[in-house]
């Protein structure tokens, strides 16, 4: 058992700058959004708040529950009814809802992007802008393209969307997971930088014909499971670092 401000503590310390992600990401919570019961033994993990989300894990005696994506605050003062509903839930049985979206995705060590170019057998060279949401990192040695894509496949438990239009040999890699895949004004940055292949979870309707223009391959495996990856690292480490039960509530979602 710990204290839930004592989760929160290491959390800070761990996770990196609140006031950076409240500049960068001023809709998602990087840190406690609803405040529960004060003491913790069980952490539920997951990548996305919702009421069914929430129902499962009091199922798995959760105490405080740590996702990717916590709760959209709505525009203005009106509380919508799935926004409240979800809200009185959480107060309704004092769940903790911890969320770490910039920080999670930017993070070096268990950020989605970072563990998607660490699994793939790349280090990180820099962060990928604007404002470091993704990570550029390279495979010294190169790998094999069709091999690589067929190993996000089963990194990702899907295929996604694969455009093999980059050089057979792959060296330079950018993950940014969930949305990020790149406007037009992005791809010079790309290009200079000799990127052989892009990794995101979503693509846009432009996205085939300028990485084609481009010879760069693009792997679009689903927000989800580019997403579920960050979330399982950090819970390794608090399982490894704290005295609580960490469990992962998979709600597995092909898009």
């Amino acid at each position: 058992m710990i204290l839930l401000d004592e989760l929160m503590a290491f959390l800070g310390a761990y996770m990196g700058s609140a006031e950076i992600a409240a500049r960068i990401d001023q809709n998602m919570a990087n840190g406690l959004q609803v405040r529960g019961r004060a003491q913790v033994n069980t952490i539920v993990t997951g990548v996305s708040a919702s009421l069914g989300f929430f129902e499962e894990a009091l199922a798995l005696d959760a105490d405080a529950l740590l996702v990717h994506h916590s709760l959209n605050m709505p525009a203005g003062i009106h509380f919508d009814r799935i926004f409240s509903r979800r809200l009185r839930y959480l107060w309704d049985h004092d769940l903790s809802l911890i969320g770490y979206h910039y920080l999670l995705d930017s993070h070096p060590e268990v950020g989605n992007n970072a563990q998607i170019i660490k699994a793939l057998g790349g280090h990180l060279v820099e962060p990928y802008p604007p404002d470091g949401w993704g990570w550029l990192g390279e495979i010294e040695a190169g790998d094999d393209r069709d091999e690589l894509l067929a190993r996000c496949a089963t990194l990702f438990s899907q295929e996604g969307v694969q455009y093999p239009f980059g050089p057979n040999r792959v060296r330079v890699i950018v993950a940014v997971s969930g949305s990020g895949a790149p406007r037009p004004s992005q791809m010079e940055w790309l290009t200079q930088r000799q990127v052989d292949l892009f990794i995101t979870g979503e693509p846009r309707e432009w996205s085939r014909e300028l990485f084609r223009e481009a010879g760069i391959s693009f792997v679009a495996a689903g927000h989800y499971y580019t997403e579920r990856i960050g979330i399982q690292a950090l819970g390794d480490v608090l399982g490894s670092c704290l005295e609580a039960d960490i469990k992962f509530l998979d709600l597995p979602n092909t898009v």
